[in-house]
């Protein structure tokens, strides 16, 4: 009886271990993935994107955050905050350059080197980060390597040296802490060396090749990656994957980084304003010039502008302004228009980022609107100014009229279907004569005796 009680025992704990088995993988929490997609240029709220959807990851307790990334470029203090807030993130991170066709060239490779797992579409590439594209002022210098550069050429200057081998050391430093390739890294910033996904891989700058978000979690499955110091093995394969959305302040501030937006902003701010103070009362264009302003300054104070760009866009808006008051035949405006044009095209010099340049487009479009504005609405304005006034007590100065009192030196006089009071300084006007109006004095218009008298006027007072 015992050993049969034993045995049912035995059995009834083999069975719920069975159950249990059978039912963990069910009840276990299924693997979780964040993603987010960085397009554009990298610029402040790019940045900002990144830390929050990082800081979101990482709260949510998710197994990782895949940053779809295509970029052609940006700016050197974002791209740095990006690679630090990469290298210290407390969820494993994947920065996968995708879809097929996109690149991450410049400060883009960089940040692309930052991450935990480094992944490409096949169709894409890689490189190129050459800091002429990442200086804070927008460069237009290049700083040649010593590898690259023709003997008894001019050599770099003193400050762009240093950026240089600056931002080379800080390559490798990266590559050195992820495990990848820091010859090809201090190539990428030097030769601008650029390669594509398959190169890319052979020569170890990135992990691997996918061809699909699936197919990235599938591929990275079961790897080790080192996060806050810690090693931690990836469980993604088949993983939910959740995107991160950026916030309509996020979309706005990279709306304003557009070079394009900046040279819009600038020729609202000083149309709608030009033309508030042309025609004071307006109201509308004044509110519209200033919002316009305040959002190009912000725009100014992120963008690498080349302030000899934006003094001659100034100079051309004076030009501009002053061949109004002053016209000279057109010539003016011509220099304000070419002035203008020269201005917009440097206003943001990145050569190496096309991204961060002003559109041949938009700068043409602008200086045709700036140039129709000028010659029809505020030359219009002007000569509504010049116009005589034909309302109000002052258009009577000038008026003729008859004297239906003597004004000796004060009297009546009939003016326009009207009887005014009337001051003749000369007091030699008698009832009857006529009259011409030489000013008016409040409700008293100044007269004086016009020729021989004609008929009086129908109608009176």
């Amino acid at each position: 009886m015992r050993l049969r009680f034993s045995s049912a025992r035995l059995a009834a704990v083999l069975l719920a271990a069975a159950v249990a088995a059978a039912a963990g993988p069910a009840g276990a929490a299924s693997p979780r993935v964040a993603r987010l997609q960085l397009e554009g240029t990298i610029d402040v709220a790019s940045a900002a994107f990144l830390r929050r959807a990082l800081d979101q990851a990482a709260a949510q307790g998710a197994d990782a955050l895949v940053v779809e990334l295509n970029t052609p470029g940006g700016l050197l203090g974002p791209m740095e905050d990006m690679v630090r807030a990469l290298l210290g993130a407390r969820v494993p991170t994947v920065v996968y350059v995708a879809p097929g066709g996109a690149h991450a060239w410049s400060a883009g490779a960089v940040v692309t080197m930052a991450g935990a797992i480094a992944a490409m579409h096949p169709a894409t590439s890689l490189g190129a980060a050459h800091p002429v594209s990442l200086l804070p002022g927008g460069g237009g210098e290049r700083a040649p390597s010593p590898t690259s550069q023709p003997r008894g050429a001019p050599a770099a200057s003193p400050e762009l040296q240093k950026i240089l081998n600056a931002l080379t050391e800080q390559v490798r430093t990266i590559a050195r802490a992820r495990g990848r390739n820091e010859a090809f890294a201090e190539r990428m910033v030097r030769e601008s060396a650029t390669l594509a996904a398959a190169e890319a891989v052979r020569e170890h700058v990135v992990d691997l090749t996918a061809a699909s978000l699936p197919e990235l979690l599938t591929a990275i499955d079961g790897r080790q990656v080192t996060v806050d110091g810690q090693k931690m093995t990836l469980h993604t394969a088949g993983a939910a994957v959740r995107t991160i959305e950026p916030t309509f302040r996020e979309r706005f501030l990279h709306v304003l980084n557009d070079p394009n937006i900046l040279l819009v902003l600038i020729a609202l701010a000083a149309l709608g304003l030009l033309f508030e103070l042309q025609t004071p009362g307006a109201v509308l264009p004044g509110v519209i010039g200033g919002i316009a302003l305040l959002l190009a300054l912000y725009s100014l104070s992120v963008l690498p502008v080349s302030w000899a760009g934006f003094g001659l866009l100034l100079f051309g808006l004076a030009l501009l302004i002053v061949d109004v008051k002053f016209p000279s035949h057109g010539v003016l405006t011509a220099g304000g228009l070419v002035a203008f044009s020269c201005g917009a095209l440097m206003l943001v010099e990145t050569p190496a980022a096309p991204a961060l340049r002003v559109s041949w487009l938009v700068v043409l479009g602008t200086a045709l609107a700036f140039g129709g504005f000028f010659v029809i609405a505020m030359g219009a304005a002007a000569r509504a100014h010049r116009r005589p006034v034909t309302t109000g007590a002052e258009a009577l100065v000038g008026a003729a009229g008859v004297a239906r009192e003597p004004c000796r030196p004060d009297g009546a006089v009939f003016v326009e279907g009207e009887l005014w009071r009337a001051h003749a300084p000369a007091a030699d006007i008698g009832s009857g004569d006529p009259v011409e109006i030489v000013a008016v004095d409040k409700l008293t218009l100044v007269v004086r005796r016009r020729g021989v008298a004609g008929p009086a006027p129908q109608g009176g007072a």
